[in-house]
């Protein structure tokens, strides 16, 4: 972890303390959740619960348990974990709670606070490869854009981000990328599948910024970088349609 990183995190520490310890919290009383369950993360410091402790209640905060304010009291704790730990779950299902929370109606500093902690986590991710050996939640680069997608914030401050490191690393992420993923943005197309089918707006950034000429040039002179993902295979026909929808748009 950076200084960096571990100082957004004792950040969202600090900014959510306003919340207090919970004294109590509401949930489906159908018995898909157990009020013991609820009890044991209620009567502990919040630092000091395990993340995967945590983990169902993140698939299912402000649905069937508990609501916004009781998110916002965990979510140091939830953010901190899914920064250093495995999560039982696709991370965007966590990321996608910000978003549900409508996190960017709440105060400046909490918004600030989360957005500071995003960017640390994706300056990391993106000198990172791969990815999942600083970010074990993550296993590509492809699950943190897109989980940073679900909050509902413009990804593109993260791409120019990604532009501007154009190291060995953020290249290799790069080519994992577009071997993975090119072929998707055929016939003017861009990501739709999964995660990305809620987050069109931020699936077409992403086609925008894949088709700058910077980034098509950066991918031209590295391509021969090796990224031993196994599918190298794959990176020439997604280069040929790349090269292609390059030129239908006339860049």
């Amino acid at each position: 972890m950076t200084h960096e990183l571990q100082g957004a995190i004792d950040r969202l520490y600090k900014v959510f303390a306003v919340v207090g310890r919970l004294s109590a919290m509401e949930f489906c009383p159908c018995g898909c959740t157990k009020a013991e369950a609820i009890g044991a993360l209620l009567h502990r410091d919040i630092a000091s619960i395990e993340f995967a402790s945590l983990a169902d209640y993140s698939f299912s905060a402000m649905t069937t348990q508990g609501g916004v304010q009781d998110f916002k009291y965990f979510l140091p704790r939830l953010l901190q974990g899914i920064a250093t730990e495995e999560y039982r779950y696709n991370p965007e299902v966590l990321f996608g709670k910000l978003r549900y929370a409508n996190f960017l109606s709440w105060p400046p500093a909490e918004i600030d606070a989360v957005r500071s902690f995003m960017e640390q986590l994706w300056k990391l991710a993106i000198q990172t490869y791969p990815v999942h050996h600083a970010l074990p939640g993550f296993p590509e680069i492809e699950t943190l854009l897109s989980s940073i997608a679900q909050t509902g914030v413009a990804i593109s401050p993260y791409l120019l981000l990604w532009s501007e490191a154009a190291t060995v690393d953020a290249t290799k992420n790069l080519l994992h990328f577009v071997t993975l993923y090119g072929e998707e943005f055929a016939d003017g197309n861009t990501l739709s599948a999964g995660f990305w089918e809620s987050a069109s707006e931020q699936a077409l950034e992403l086609r925008q910024w894949l088709l700058q000429p910077q980034v098509w040039n950066w991918i031209q002179e590295r391509k021969d970088l090796p990224i031993d993902s196994g599918y190298e295979h794959l990176l020439a026909p997604a280069l040929a349609v790349l090269a292609k929808e390059m030129e239908s748009t006339g860049v």
